[in-house]
């Protein structure tokens, strides 16, 4: 902050002010005698020192948005102080201290949570403008690499990374070793729109509109068990009662563990269930430990050498798996080849992942 004594010749007064970076900001002004032309140190020190209190007011602290980001998107303190890595009791501290610097109240608190106010929703829209129009500009300059070099930041659900892509990774940093990939599990909520990843791998019917991409495969679901399961169910086979056998069910939001749901409702009606899980890894290992019969994707299910398709039940296809990037990346050189990459891992595996006798559902 400068602060400038300036004299008006035709009216020969002097008039203070605040000038901030390149603009002229009148934040107050003070005309003085015409014969005062160096005001008491006193005066000036006093003045100063109210600009400086409005200026530092004022001023944005980019870290008080990514706080009241995280709370307005988990609406839980302990929630957004884990997903920042920070104690709780900073959380609270830098909302209030920015609710007092905003001079308006941004949550309520409730024995649920926090409750968003109309005017924290406001600070929500306009956060998420200003990324959007950061995001642009950034994209439109990274988009730009030709480099065979630098970070790739890839979402993906936790359970398809370890039964699928790590295992493959080796021959991926063995031809590029100057990529280095950040694997990102797709349960922590990151958006590829806000650039806050390069690529997505999800399992969809709805890919997002403002991302590009193709689909890798398709994504059958059927049931399975362990072969001691799957044998105690098919010793009478003149007879199945899939409901005489424990089931495992998958309480998730996704679309794919709807279609599983939908599949126990329809196959094993009114069968009260032996564990329930909101983790597709924990449904998949608890029936890779025997503790009941359950519908899986195949894309899992069918390489794994502990389960068994119940051939039975016919499987169906769910929603695909989409391989999903930001428009500004896809001409940079370091994502398109791990894109690329990954491409044909499914290309080479497609028999594991659909399985075998089930080519028939694909549908070009």
């Amino acid at each position: 902050m400068l602060l400038v004594v300036t004299k008006n010749a035709t009216q020969s007064n002097a008039t203070l002010c605040c000038v901030c970076a390149a603009q002229w900001h009148y934040v107050s002004c003070t005309t003085l005698p015409g014969n005062v032309v160096a005001p008491e140190y006193g005066f000036l020190r006093s003045l100063f020192s109210r600009f400086s209190f409005c200026f530092r007011r004022f001023v944005l602290d980019w870290d008080d948005y990514k706080y009241f980001t995280a709370l307005s998107s988990t609406l839980s303190v302990r929630a957004a102080a884990d997903l920042l890595s920070v104690n709780a009791s900073t959380v609270s501290r830098r909302l209030d201290l920015f609710e007092r610097r905003l001079g308006v109240t941004l949550f309520t608190r409730s024995a649920r949570g926090l409750v968003i106010t109309p005017e924290g929703a406001e600070v929500v829209a306009r956060v998420a403008s200003v990324a959007k129009d950061l995001g642009d500009i950034e994209g439109h300059l990274i988009g730009r690499d030709k480099k065979l070099s630098g970070i790739v930041r890839v979402i993906i659900p936790e359970v398809l990374a370890l039964s699928l892509l790590i295992q493959e990774l080796p021959r991926f940093q063995k031809s590029y070793p100057d990529i280095e990939l950040h694997i990102l599990p797709s349960h922590q909520g990151l958006d590829v729109a806000r650039r806050e990843a390069d690529i997505t791998m999800q399992v969809t019917n709805n890919p997002a509109d403002s991302l590009v991409g193709r689909v890798l495969a398709p994504i059958a679901v059927a049931p399975y068990g362990t072969k001691a399961l799957v044998a105690r169910l098919e010793k009478n086979s003149s007879t199945l009662d899939y409901a005489k056998l424990p089931w495992v069910d998958w309480q998730g939001d996704s679309e794919i563990s709807q279609t599983c749901r939908d599949l126990l409702a329809t196959h094993v009606p009114n069968t009260p269930v032996s564990i329930s899980t909101h983790s597709l890894l924990l449904h998949l290992e608890t029936a890779r430990k025997g503790l009941g019969l359950a519908f899986l994707p195949c894309i899992l299910a069918e390489s794994d050498k502990t389960l068994q398709r119940i051939d039975s039940i016919d499987p169906v296809l769910g929603p695909p798996m989409w391989m999903l990037v930001h428009p500004d990346l896809r001409h940079t050189l370091r994502v398109t080849v791990f894109i690329e990459f990954v491409r044909d891992v499914f290309s080479r595996r497609s028999h594991e992942l659909i399985g075998s006798g089930m080519s028939k559902l694909v549908i070009d």
